[in-house]
């Protein structure tokens, strides 16, 4: 499977969080079947097989708003189903209803977004669908609502967004995010979602058994420097951070076998780039319940850096 090539009639007017619309035609209309616009998808929407639909009517009711197609992409480092890889889809179809419903907000960016995950995703190719809808909406940006479903009407995970808008974006920044659209997906993208995401240990892993519960923040898994993952804003997607959140609250419970994500929670403070560092501290390790808080920020600004996401994952046991 190959990306499509980049469109060189690219216009910076997006369509949600992570994408472009090619810009009108010569009769006034954007180029596309019908009038319609067409999404220039970013890197790491292909990379997670993630397709955006686009309806001007779908903004405020529950519509079909994107498809992802599963596969070893879903995988934690452990070869198990990983719910935080919806993360992406979810990120871009709730912003998607937002844009639909809102047609004034130009540029938005996610302040807050949360996974409920209702039961693993599956890894065999099976495609998922996103059903979305707007649930407040202003002219500084909004919050969105929606549910991850097989064709089957299975439901998957339950999610929530707040997006907030900005201003335009850079056009250095929207020129890599459109040469990074165009790379080939190869054999090399065929992967587990941490090699996707670059994750690799910092440190030794923590002694076997249940992890210990602490005040203090340790050293979690780090992240290389991935350019491919940004955004047209010039930051990692943000589905990318809440995906490395989530793995590095995972990695941080030795017994991680016996558990599965339960729930998501993850706050963008400030745009991310570079190579990204975590820290992470278990509140809470029962035997019904596990609650791991995460803070991933700049590994080149030191263990004490500002932080650029705060993240919070809870955990139940495995079926």
């Amino acid at each position: 499977m190959t990306a499509p090539r980049s469109d060189p009639n690219l216009a910076t007017s997006p369509l949600g969080t992570d994408t472009l619309e090619t810009r009108s035609g010569a009769d006034g209309r954007s180029g596309s079947r019908g009038g319609r616009p067409e999404l220039v998808l970013g890197r790491m929407e292909q990379l997670m097989r993630v397709r955006l639909l686009r309806d001007p009517h779908a903004g405020r009711q529950c519509a079909r708003t994107g498809t992802m197609t599963t596969g070893p992409w879903v995988l934690d480092p452990d070869g198990r189903p990983f719910s935080a890889a919806a993360a992406v889809i979810m990120d871009n179809t709730l912003a998607t209803s937002l844009h639909a419903s809102e047609p004034h907000l130009q540029w938005i960016v996610t302040t807050e977004l949360t996974l409920n995950v209702l039961r693993p995703l599956p890894a065999d190719g099976t495609v998922l669908e996103s059903r979305t809808r707007t649930r407040a909406a202003d002219g500084t940006g909004g919050m969105a609502s929606g549910t991850l479903v097989g064709t089957d009407g299975t439901e998957y995970l339950q999610a929530t967004g707040w997006f907030q808008g900005v201003e335009g974006n850079d056009p250095a920044a929207v020129a890599h995010f459109t040469a990074m659209a165009g790379l080939p997906l190869g054999p090399d993208t065929e992967v587990p979602l941490g090699r996707l995401l670059g994750a690799q240990p910092t440190t030794p892993a923590p002694p076997a058994g249940r992890p210990e519960v602490t005040d203090d923040f340790g050293a979690g898994w780090g992240f290389d420097r991935k350019d491919e993952l940004r955004n047209p804003h010039g930051a990692v997607h943000g589905g990318a951070l809440s995906m490395m959140a989530a793995l590095a609250a995972q990695q941080a419970m030795p017994d991680r076998s016996g558990f599965e994500l339960q729930s998501l929670r993850v706050l963008f403070l400030r745009p991310a780039g570079g190579e990204i560092a975590s820290r992470v501290r278990v509140r809470h390790a029962g035997r019904s319940l596990r609650i791991v808080q995460v803070e991933l920020f700049g590994a080149a600004n030191g263990p004490g850096a500002k932080p650029f996401v705060q993240a919070e994952a809870v955990f139940r046991p495995a079926c």
